[in-house]
């Protein structure tokens, strides 16, 4: 049997009315931003509002959610992320009427205690019986709380005051003897030692008298410099902190073109959470008055730059080897805040003004919920998205305002082009008019998305399926198997590219032959020829 599908153009023309300009919402001045910020923020405390829980065990103490100790997206996470929310409105908002200001100060007070007394350092468990720390995500959980605790240190008691030492201290110690991990393919640790290292930098630069302040200095810049390590960095023997890049060196978490893999594919989530976590290092230090490492900004840039060439015109991320997060559920805002004051990037602040809009108009539509609707992070995802709001928020007020943003039409010239990653194995073209890519490594896909003027011409119905454009077969017999790349080839044109390659499908019963090609700004060309390499009956074709 052979089965044939050839020539399939994707046109991605213009179905909406034109816009003002490609990429254009509305610009906002910094009043606007930072009240906007300052309204989602309280709207999500007061959305939070219907999940806490007053403890059993301490009438001083509350929490909100289910305040485990074994749930790493839950738990004290989602506690630490609701402080630093009411941190940073409690220390830099005017939008606070007294009794807000009286309430959330009352919250945030009484979750630092539950979470400071549930600690392994501490004398009472949390509601699971079990006490929280010492675990994978603890250093980041203690990193956003302990922030969130030094916003509002004038209204802490002593007593609270040396809990909240004593725990990141803990935590911070935990890395004094150990290596930072490596892993470049399918398992990155940079995002685990950038999390880490964000403990390392709080506890070195808040509590700068602790015996061991100048250890956790030397070890967080080590985490620092092996969050995006590279492995040219091996042979680099430029000082960064007065020591050869080399002799900081652990191992390669990212490819020498600053792509990386986690979840064994290229995963455009950790690429944004590595370089996030070295951003809020240098708001710590910057918050404490002291000199930020040289090694936090360690390829934070090069990172930037390879990461903003998938980024759509919403702000969210093209995904080229698929998602296994909530699709719309994880915003990149405070990095492109912290990019955009601290760093001065103009494409960055245009992309967190459409960020910030987006957010606030999904949680308008939510009632003060920041998850999307049907999440099954719930009120995790919601903390999580406060936290990172919360945190841009901060980047306008610690670093100061951001770079006036790019024009409409500079940005999507700057993101137009070709690029081939040869380490993950795809290969993508961007115009003003569309993102195409094709993947021959980890998820063998393609992905094609329009881009258009305005809000109306970028909306969110593309997703990243995990065999687009390839598709797949019922066959009897039956042979389930992931599709097997035999060869591949890419060329950059002039207009795109072009990829082609063999497949095998079903556990080798049918070869498949894809030609995909990108041509110009609107223009996607599809075709492909499947045989069978044996007798089969086909039931149907996806």
């Amino acid at each position: 049997m052979k089965h044939f599908r050839l020539l399939l153009p994707l046109l991605l023309l213009p179905v909406f009315a034109q816009a003002e300009d490609i990429y254009h919402i509305r610009q906002l001045s910094e009043r606007e931003l930072t009240r906007d910020y300052t309204s989602l923020m309280l709207d999500a405390c007061r959305h939070a509002e219907s999940v806490w829980q007053d403890s059993t065990n301490d009438p001083s103490a509350g929490y909100w959610g289910t305040g485990r100790s074994d749930q790493m997206n839950e738990g004290i996470r989602a506690i630490s992320g609701m402080v630093l929310t009411c941190g940073a409105l409690l220390k830099y908002s005017d939008n606070l009427s007294d009794a807000d200001r009286r309430h959330y100060r009352s919250r945030a007070t009484r979750a630092i205690r539950y979470a400071v007394s549930s600690h392994l350092t501490g004398t009472q468990k949390c509601t699971d019986g079990k006490p929280w720390g010492g675990s994978w995500q603890s250093a980041m959980w203690t990193a956003t709380l302990t922030f969130g605790a030094r916003l509002m240190w004038d209204d802490l008691d002593a007593e609270l005051r040396q809990g909240v030492e004593r725990v990141v201290a803990s935590e911070a110690d935990r890395f004094l003897k150990i290596k930072p991990p490596a892993g470049r393919w399918g398992d990155t640790k940079a995002e685990e030692n950038g999390w880490d290292m964000t403990c390392l930098a709080v506890a070195d630069s808040l509590f700068p008298n602790h015996a061991h302040a100048a250890a956790w200095h030397e070890k967080g810049i080590e985490y620092m410099m092996n969050t995006h390590s590279v492995p040219q960095d091996e042979q680099d023997k430029s000082l960064v902190d007065g020591r050869p890049v080399c002799d900081w060196y652990a191992g390669a978490n990212l490819n020498p073109d600053f792509t990386l893999e986690n979840h064994n594919f290229f995963h455009p989530c950790y690429m944004a959470c590595s370089t996030y976590f070295q951003t809020q290092a240098e708001m710590y230090y910057t918050y404490a008055g002291r000199p930020i490492p040289q090694a936090a900004t360690h390829h934070l840039l090069d990172t930037w730059k390879m990461f903003q060439t998938i980024i759509l015109p919403t702000g969210e991320s093209a995904y080229p080897q698929s998602m296994d997060w909530e699709l719309h559920g994880l915003s990149f805002i405070n990095l492109y805040a912290s990019l955009a004051c601290r760093h001065h990037d103009p494409l960055a602040a245009l992309l967190e003004e459409h960020c910030l809009q987006y957010i606030r108009a999904w949680q308008s539509m939510c009632h003060g919920d920041l998850a999307v609707p049907g999440s099954r992070l719930a009120f995790t995802r919601h903390a999580i998205c406060a936290e990172q709001a919360s945190y841009a928020y901060l980047a306008h007020k610690v670093f100061g305002p951001p770079a006036k943003e790019i024009s409409a039409s500079k940005a999507a010239a700057q993101l137009q082009g070709t690029w081939a990653h040869e380490f993950v194995e795809f290969i993508a073209h961007r115009t003003e008019s569309k993102f195409a890519s094709f993947s021959w490594k980890n998820r063998i896909m393609g992905l094609v998305i329009p881009i258009g003027p305005g809000h109306d011409g970028n909306p969110y119905v593309t997703f990243p399926l995990p065999t687009g454009l390839v598709g797949s077969f019922d066959l009897t017999p039956k042979k389930p198997a992931a599709p097997k790349a035999v060869e591949h080839v890419w060329t950059e044109t002039p207009s795109g590219f072009e990829t082609t390659g063999s497949l095998l499908l079903n556990g080798g019963l049918l070869k498949q032959t894809i030609r995909v090609t990108s041509i110009g700004k609107q223009t996607v060309v599809y075709q492909d020829r499947v045989t069978a390499q044996s007798e089969v009956a086909l039931s149907r074709e996806l």
